[in-house]
């Protein structure tokens, strides 16, 4: 009896060699699964994170309740990380993505994602794309939830407009479980299936043919579609040759944060209520979510802001404010 038990366990070890294989994969993402729904909590499909970013495996590690990091275990060393920060955290995170928030590079400047939704991806075809959303949650500005999905070593060969529409996907997807999971109300949205198209801030309109987020503007430009959820709205002024000259942005909630707490800003930047240094200008308007803030900066060095470009800021301004509920926003913009 003991002799054939002994050979059934040899024999149960002993199997083919693809059989090694499919066990061990198997087991491999079982685990894997365990341990990301372990630590995102459904903030992330895995599903969805291996088509959107070239994954072979997705296993996930938290990184403080309810924030994770989505990691291939495998060969890819691509690595996602959602943060979801309330209050003055919230503030906090959205002072460490300046770098794309504020971007002046059309090509990768962030976009709404549409749909309902307050939230923006990157537009660009970096391989560290990157998506962020806002809720206001709360009785006050101190309840606000922030979320933002930033990856490294995204895969360099994946077609641009895919991966961002798996990145609309999937923020909107950790959007609604962290409200879920802070106790946040959603706002009317509908179901995400793809971002704006790549042709987004790539068409240059001619001065006053504008219909979007450059609409009133008179001067040629490069524009996205309007939306009143979005917690961030841009135009990009250009030169007759096509050359972007200046970013007009509007900012809602905690996204003030971003222009107003850049380090490698002057300490006079965005001062008050409306104002102009060192060729920025800048308004303010009052809204259900805060202070808004609407601002000109310059994209080539050499250009000079006059009373044509604050007049685009303000006409953009208007527009802005009133799609997203706010009052006027301050027309003085002294030099």
């Amino acid at each position: 009896m003991k002799k054939s038990v002994a050979a059934m366990t040899v024999a149960a070890v002993i199997v083919a060699a693809g059989g090694v294989v499919y066990v061990s994969g198997a087991y491999d993402s079982w685990r894997d699964g365990r341990a990301l729904d372990g630590a995102c909590k459904g903030l992330v499909s895995a599903a969805e994170a291996r088509k959107t970013l070239g994954m072979d495996r997705v296993s996930g590690k938290a990184i403080g309740r309810p924030s994770c990091r989505v990691y291939d275990p495998g060969d890819t060393n691509t690595e996602l990380a959602i943060m979801v920060r309330r209050g003055e955290d919230a503030a906090e995170s959205i002072r460490t993505h300046p770098a794309v928030i504020l971007t002046t590079d059309r090509e990768q400047a962030l976009v709404p994602v549409g749909n309902g939704w307050p939230a923006l991806v990157s537009s660009g075809t970096t391989t560290e794309p990157y998506a962020t959303a806002y809720l206001p949650c709360g009785k006050n500005a101190n309840d606000d939830l922030v979320l933002s999905m930033s990856v490294a070593n995204a895969n360099a060969s994946a077609d641009p407009q895919e991966r961002r529409n798996g990145m609309a996907v999937m923020v909107t997807r950790a959007l609604k479980q962290a409200a879920k999971d802070q106790g946040c109300a959603l706002p009317g949205a509908k179901k995400v299936t793809a971002a704006p198209s790549v042709s987004v801030f790539g068409n240059l309109k001619k001065a006053g043919a504008a219909t979007g987020t450059c609409q009133g503007v008179n001067s040629a430009s490069y524009e996205a579609q309007p939306d009143p959820a979005a917690p961030v709205e841009q135009c990009f002024l250009a030169a007759s040759n096509g050359e972007p000259t200046f970013r007009i942005a509007s900012y809602y909630g905690p996204y003030t944060n971003a222009p107003r707490r850049n380090p490698f800003r002057s300490p006079d930047d965005y001062v008050g209520t409306s104002g102009t240094n060192e060729g920025k200008s800048w308004t303010t308007a009052s809204c259900p979510t805060g202070t808004a803030l609407y601002t000109l900066e310059p994209v080539d060095s050499r250009a000079t802001a006059g009373a044509g470009e604050r007049r685009a800021l303000l006409s953009f301004a208007a527009r802005s404010a009133e799609r997203h509920g706010c009052g006027t926003p301050v027309q003085a913009i002294s030099k």
